[in-house]
């Protein structure tokens, strides 16, 4: 099992004991070859350290989708394996992280045995079986289509740290039509600052457009996916064992969200319909962006004096700006009743739920939008509260399609 980034390579290996260690390699010693269930030679090896489970949890994590080994290990002291396999035995309590000495490191594949018997290939589950299978903290590997994804930054200890929030979604949670089901038909997968990602997949997150990507080795946690060290994201899918023969690809047709209810987490992602009850006037406000890329932060023209901007983003002079706006109002929900849902619109939204309601001068009367029915709306929850009063406060957004991409950047820093 191996994970590649431009400035090293780790490997996971066990040895016919059954002892594991974990390689840490400068790319250029493998020179990209691909190693992961080879039988190989390592030479000119030390090791760093002796690595427990109590202290590196995240390890041993990956360690245990390997274990018990499929074929019969050999004892200290003897030349010959076990005549059967041992499926009872303990997984292991230690493991040795290791590195190449300078200029004397060396990987060499064994030719004449090429395939590990020891090698286990991961194995691939939907999103459903994961789902109902539980088990925090453990390992699983799915592929999955992303339809959502959004830049967060958090602070821990005054230190902000960036991850990636990724919705993401599979036939089996598309599929599932009971209204009284448990599980959802998305779910969140945080790509942490501790996972190296690959640049196809860097570059993939920069088009908005939706992805199949095959998440592997991600760990469980109450419902949500996270992807930390030693985790692995591939655009195309390998050759992998898929126990429930799903695949992201068997999508057909839109995408379909939870409808916003008593079940409503933060960070999810749901649809939402109901009437307008009010506007929040005090975020309201417009401003003028360029008619040709859609910048909204234009500068002043004083060389062209009869024109009142200018565009530094495509270098244009703009002489009829775009005008844009920022709009948040209050919905009644029947699905949330007796609940305040505050909805940040998007400009689309903005312009059709204005569009009666504009005066001669460009502002609009808040009575004129009252008890207008919006939706359904995709919407990104930005935090579910129930004290002193119950509120969720939502964000408008838009799907990856294959569609025209939106103007901007489809990975966006968490809007204050």
């Amino acid at each position: 099992m191996e994970k590649i980034s431009c400035l090293r390579v780790c490997l996971l290996v066990q040895d016919a004991y059954g002892l594991f260690g974990e390689v840490q390699l400068e790319g250029t010693i493998l020179k990209e070859r691909q190693l992961e269930g080879k039988s190989c030679s390592l030479v000119g090896m030390k090791i760093l350290q002796k690595a427990t489970r109590e202290r590196t949890m995240g390890l041993f994590s990956l360690i245990d989708t390997i274990w018990p080994p499929v074929m019969p290990l050999k004892t200290p002291g003897q030349s010959q394996p076990c005549e059967e396999v041992q499926a009872d035995l303990p997984p292991p309590t230690f493991c040795y992280l290791l590195t190449a000495h300078p200029n004397l490191g060396q990987i060499d594949v064994i030719e004449e045995d090429p395939i590990s018997k020891l090698y286990q290939p991961p194995v691939s589950h939907c999103l459903k079986e994961i789902l109902q299978a539980g088990g925090l903290g453990t390992r699983c590997t799915f592929y999955a289509r992303v339809i959502y994804q959004r830049l967060q930054v958090r602070s821990f200890l005054s230190v902000e740290q960036k991850e990636i929030l990724l919705m993401v979604t599979d036939v089996t949670l598309q599929g599932n039509n009971e209204s009284h089901s448990s599980l959802p038909k998305t779910v969140p997968v945080y790509v942490t600052s501790s996972c190296v990602l690959g640049p196809e997949v860097l570059e993939a997150l920069t088009v908005a457009a939706p992805h199949s990507i095959l998440f592997r080795d991600a760990l469980r946690d109450q419902g949500r996916m996270v992807c930390v060290e030693r985790s692995v994201l591939l655009l195309q899918k390998p050759l992998l064992c898929v126990a429930s023969g799903a695949c992201a690809s068997d999508l057909t047709g839109p995408v379909r969200l939870d409808e916003l209810g008593s079940r409503t987490q933060a960070n999810s992602i749901c649809s939402v319909r109901g009437t307008v009850a009010g506007v929040d006037e005090s975020t309201a406000f417009s401003w003028p962006a360029c008619d040709r890329c859609g910048n909204g932060r234009l500068e002043q023209s004083p060389e062209h004096r009869e024109e009142a901007f200018y565009c530094g983003q495509c270098s244009h002079v703009v002489t009829s700006p775009a005008l844009r706006r920022h709009l948040q109002v209050f919905l009644d929900c029947p699905s949330r009743s007796g609940c305040s849902v505050k909805v940040k619109l998007l400009q689309s939204s903005i312009s059709s739920l204005l569009r009666l309601a504009t005066c001669e001068d460009g502002s609009y009367e808040v009575k004129s939008v009252l008890a207008k029915e919006v939706g359904p709306l995709n919407c990104f929850v930005r935090s579910v509260a129930s004290h002193p009063t119950s509120c969720i406060a939502l964000e408008e957004i838009q799907l990856l399609s294959a569609g025209p991409a939106p103007v901007g950047h489809p990975l966006l820093p968490e809007s204050l």
